[in-house]
């Protein structure tokens, strides 16, 4: 069913409140700064590191830009469950061009 419908049958999770947090331009400028000054070797990408910085400067944010921050994670987790359930709920496509995908 997933195949034909285009949707995967893995439910969407929210994204981690620092996450999203992260992808704002201004505190991604700090982010890879900071990952720049820490690299743990050249040309290697860590994603484990990247993911503790992120979590380090979103905890040092006062406790009211949190919540801010993790109500648009929870949003953003709604809006991707209710786009996965309507795809999952359409039927499948009938025209050639959808069932080549």
């Amino acid at each position: 069913m997933a195949r034909l419908t285009g949707t995967k049958l893995a439910k969407p999770r929210a994204p981690a409140a620092y996450n999203v947090w992260a992808r704002e331009p201004a505190n991604k400028a700090i982010v890879e700064a900071d990952y720049r000054l820490e690299r743990p070797g050249p040309g290697r990408f860590d994603p484990n590191h990247l993911r503790i910085i992120k979590s380090r400067h979103y905890n040092k944010i006062p406790a009211t830009e949190k919540k801010v921050w993790l109500k648009k994670a929870l949003e953003e987790g709604k809006t991707a469950v209710a786009e996965w359930e309507e795809n999952l709920a359409k039927p499948p496509a009938g025209d050639p061009e959808s069932r080549q995908r």
